[in-house]
């Protein structure tokens, strides 16, 4: 999973779906292989436009210091040059992150202390940081990140770090991968992917339950498939991440097939899933009885994610 503040996955969806307007910067165009055709010649400084207005950053960051609970995971995911963190340690994911310098808590508070110890060319602060930004922002070169911009789902947070890096190309590589890999597997399953009605849901510890709106959790990819929503999903408003009762699970009954996600420790209790679908209201629901649940890691943060839930679609389709 990639772990998010539990806070913030209440109360916007896996924490993806802030809605402002998407950064930009003067990035080269993409040369082969994702790479900008003048990364060998990159220049000492780069400009990039943020929701605080333009902010002078390094033509090639080499020590990027990522404040909030995802743009690590976008950071790691485009090979950037990551250095400190915060205690991302604990998640199912959360390997990678023993290997750099922790700068905060898994609550988000920050170590300043650490911060300066490492001395960053770059800081990525989340948009709702705005705290943390004024505190930083005269000190080290600091861009806001929206979480969301002039398209639905994870996709503009990808774009804006990536301009904020300089590495605009590589994102322009990735989303190529992405839609051949869509095409590939509308093209495979056609005919089941026009057939039925998906929602995707999941439990915190057990007690109740959460769905996805059109737009979090893999919504965007679904929706670049063909895939078409239960009732219930197209009735949670956008950027909102819906909690339910067990009592509410019939609200589920009009979709063939349920995507059952788990968002893996420190937001998912161990052993939650299991307790939800022991209920017999769960088991009651039209496509618990017909067999059509399927586990999984569902959420979106970055093109990783998004080509492993493509991939666990394309095999639910190959079941159904």
């Amino acid at each position: 999973m990639r772990a998010t503040a539990p806070s913030r996955l209440i109360a916007l969806g896996a924490a993806v779906l802030l809605a402002v307007g998407a950064c930009g910067s003067t990035e080269p165009t993409s040369g082969a292989g994702g790479q900008s055709s003048a990364a060998a010649a990159a220049p000492a400084k780069r400009t990039v436009q943020t929701p605080k207005g333009p902010v002078e950053v390094p033509g090639d960051p080499k020590k990027i210091v990522a404040i909030d609970f995802q743009i690590p995971y976008i950071l790691l995911d485009l090979k950037a040059n990551l250095a400190g963190a915060i205690d991302l340690t604990a998640a199912k994911d959360g390997e990678p992150f023993k290997n750099l310098t922790i700068i905060g808590t898994d609550a988000g508070e920050l170590n300043y202390d650490k911060i300066a110890e490492l001395d960053p060319d770059l800081i990525l602060a989340g948009d709702y940081q705005e705290p943390e930004y004024e505190k930083l922002k005269d000190r080290y070169p600091t861009v806001l990140i929206p979480a969301a911009g002039d398209q639905p789902g994870w996709k503009p947070q990808v774009k804006a770090v990536a301009e904020a890096i300089g590495k605009a190309g590589v994102v322009d590589e990735l989303e190529k991968k992405y839609q051949a890999r869509v095409s590939e597997i509308k093209d495979k399953h056609k005919d089941k992917i026009a057939a039925g009605k998906w929602a995707t849901l999941g439990t915190y510890d057990g007690s109740g339950w959460y769905l996805y709106d059109k737009v979090g959790g893999p919504s965007t990819a679904l929706v670049d498939l063909g895939i078409q929503f239960d009732e219930a999903t197209t009735k949670v408003a956008d950027a909102n991440l819906s909690q339910y009762s067990i009592e509410q699970l019939n609200q589920l009954n009009s979709a063939t097939v349920l995507l059952f996600d788990d968002l893996g420790p420190p937001v998912t209790a161990p052993g939650a899933g299991a307790k939800l679908k022991a209920d017999p209201l769960f088991t009651s629901i039209a496509a618990v009885k017909a067999g059509k649940v399927f586990d999984g890691e569902y959420n979106i943060i970055d093109y990783g994610d998004a080509q492993r839930v493509l991939d666990q679609v394309d095999a639910v389709l190959g079941k159904l």
